[in-house]
Order: structure tokens, then C-alpha cells, then sequence
């Protein structure tokens, strides 16, 4: 597959967000994906390395937070071969009453059209301050 065909791939990743479909972005992953985020687990509950499987009540229990989705504004993609880099923003209300605004730099690796590698660099303790 061919690097603009990965970043569409990676488009679709994000426009999910806002739907709040979860079954959408698992589909979108290899059945043997991987998706690490950085940060200290037993501080960040979302931070370290998951499977898809791991994945499914991870994503399903984050739409729940939300009142309305997750917006997720692109602002650059770069792709090479099996790779593409994203820089990305969130915005989103909690019901909780806060909002939610996050930076991104996630690199994906894609084989045969989905995503088999997901890594996810973010401000870990602004999601531990809003959902906590």
C-alpha cells in the first residue's frame, strides 16, 4: 500500500474520535496490533503497551467519558512506505463538566491497509487531571 493510501487510513483513524466509534478504530487495526502510550501505568491507566483486545473496553470506556465525541484536528501528516507520523489536537467536554485538550505525535505503521502499530505520545497527567 502506498504512503497517501496509509494516510487516508490515518484520516479515518482520527475522524472516528468524533463519532465515538470504537468498533470503527478496531477495525481499522490488524488483529495483532499494538498501541503504546507514554507515560508511568500505575500513575495513567491508558500508558503503556495494549493489544487490540486490550484496546476494545479501553476505547469503548473513553467515549463514555465524553459528551459528544472527541475532536481530533489533524494538523500535519507525514508518511513514508508502512509508516505515517500524525501531529495532532483533542478537544472534547467530559460529563464531568471539563474540557479536555490535548496534544498529540503518534506514529502508526500500517501492513495491507490497517494498523498494526500505534505509538502515542501525549500530556498523560492533563488527561489524569480531567478525568480524575
Amino acid at each position: 500500500m502506498n504512503s497517501a493510501r496509509n494516510k487516508v487510513v490515518v484520516r479515518d483513524f482520527f475522524s472516528s474520535f468524533e463519532l465515538e466509534n470504537a468498533d470503527r478504530i478496531l477495525s481499522l487495526m490488524t488483529d495483532d496490533a499494538t498501541w503504546w502510550v507514554n507515560g508511568k501505568p500505575h500513575l495513567f491507566s491508558f500508558a503503556g503497551l495494549k493489544s487490540k483486545a486490550d484496546m476494545t473496553p479501553v476505547l469503548h470506556g473513553l467515549f463514555a467519558l465524553f459528551d459528544g465525541g472527541l475532536k481530533m484536528e489533524v494538523k500535519r501528516l507525514i508518511a513514508e512506505e508502512d509508516c505515517v507520523a500524525a501531529e495532532a489536537r483533542s478537544f472534547g467536554d467530559t460529563k464531568n463538566g471539563k474540557h479536555y485538550e490535548n496534544d498529540y505525535h503518534i506514529f502508526f505503521r500500517l501492513r495491507e491497509g490497517r494498523i498494526v502499530e500505534i505509538r502515542e505520545y501525549t500530556d498523560p497527567m492533563h488527561a489524569v487531571e480531567t478525568f480524575n
